[in-house]
């Protein structure tokens, strides 16, 4: 619950700058994800998808993580372990996509 509360304050209330891009003079894999996350909640999608192209499927990710949370907690189920057995079994699809989106947004800093 604390990290939700933090993440809510991040997106709306705090200015972060990228600490990677600040160092190394590049963007991380995640940079343009709270500029995003912040289009999506408005209902920006196409503006979402310039600042950074993966937020979409993060977006609904953390959502259904959200979810899943919530139904564990009032069932007392494991569905979430079920659930993240998914992402244990095609870690790697998320690894390329993942080094694909950094290296858009190397080339759109540019």
């Amino acid at each position: 619950m604390i990290l939700l509360v933090f993440g809510i304050l991040v997106v709306f209330v705090f200015d972060i700058n990228c600490l990677f891009k600040s160092y190394l003079s590049i963007p991380c894999p995640g940079c343009g994800l709270t500029r995003s996350f912040r289009c999506l909640f408005k209902g920006d999608i196409v503006g979402a998808l310039n600042y950074n192209i993966l937020s979409i499927f993060i977006f609904i990710f953390l959502i259904l993580l959200f979810i899943f949370l919530i139904i564990d907690f009032i069932k007392k189920s494991n569905y979430l372990d079920r659930y993240m057995h998914f992402f244990v079994k095609y870690y790697w699809c998320i690894i390329i996509l993942v080094i694909i989106s950094w290296i858009i947004n190397i080339i759109r800093d540019i």
